[in-house]
């Protein structure tokens, strides 16, 4: 405690010095556009997240809210089986031309691993499509039931890979109907809609646009309803303030602040040390 009473930060263990493939255990894929480096989580649906189950997201349909936010365009999905959940880290604010996107997480509900045993879907689960499946790389359609929900983090190691990172998402996302995000309609799309532009001559032309994230598509940016639920009782909705009120979860002391990201990742491309990246890598998925 200092003198005027407060809590005193902890504080925090040096990070830990490491290459990438050490700290971050992932794969080197290969994109129409290049490599990349991409690592992949697979939680259980029956993993509790906020007081329920993961599971649980699967018996809501997006389309409920279609008419408290009719710009999302959400009247014709039904499942959040359908949805790609998508966050970015960057190096900077805005959309400029100097800011990269260079972490994209991109979450699914899936089947894993991708040649499980077939099952049944629950019937709670009778409103999804027949299945969703999964290599290393990217989703694809399987005639299995969800089982796990997916994030695959794609990573540019240095900005010579950025073009191979958006083929990479390009593909991940290119057979879901709705993208999810936290504040991706003032942020994390125009920023990807604007890299994608930027790197057009690089991209083979299937990848030049991605066609869930233009404008009109179906989105739900989960900040407006939250906004709208509990602005008025909470002093701010920023994403972790909601976690911890709303969903009584506490991140660990690895998470890093957004405003120290990009910091971060200027220091690996300098050191490529990857003791710092392991923090980023997780705040980007507890995002997810």
């Amino acid at each position: 405690i200092d003198d005027a009473g407060e809590p005193l930060p902890r504080p925090r263990p040096a990070p830990a010095r490491g290459r990438l493939e050490e700290l971050l255990p992932g794969a080197v894929i290969e994109t129409a556009a290049g490599a990349c480096y991409v690592t992949t989580t697979a939680v259980l649906l029956e993993e509790v997240r906020g007081g329920d189950r993961l599971a649980h997201a699967l018996t809501a349909s997006p389309a409920v809210l279609a008419p408290f936010h009719p710009d999302f365009r959400l009247e014709q999905v039904s499942s959040f089986a359908d949805a790609a959940f998508v966050d970015t880290e960057t190096t900077g604010l805005g959309a400029g031309a100097g800011v990269y996107a260079f972490l994209v997480g991109v979450g699914a509900f899936e089947t894993w691993p991708p040649d499980a045993t077939p099952r049944p879907a629950p019937r709670a689960l009778s409103s999804l499509p027949d299945g969703w499946g999964s290599d290393d790389a990217a989703p694809r359609p399987s005639p299995l039931a969800p089982t796990h929900f997916v994030v695959r983090q794609f990573f540019m190691r240095h900005p010579g890979e950025e073009a191979a990172v958006l083929a990479a998402v390009a593909e991940a996302v290119g057979a879901r109907r709705l993208v999810v995000t936290f504040n991706g309609r003032g942020f994390d799309l125009p920023l990807l809609r604007a890299r994608y532009r930027q790197n057009r001559p690089l991209l083979p032309a299937d990848y030049r646009r991605v066609a869930l994230f233009e404008e009109g598509s179906p989105h739900l940016d989960l900040l407006l309803p939250a906004r709208r639920l509990w602005r008025r009782r909470l002093q701010s909705c920023r994403l972790i303030n909601l976690e911890q009120h709303i969903l009584g979860l506490a991140r660990g002391e690895e998470d890093v602040p957004g405003a120290e990201i990009p910091r971060m990742y200027i220091d690996f491309l300098r050191t490529q040390q990857a003791g710092e990246m392991r923090r980023v890598f997780y705040h980007n998925r507890e995002d997810i």
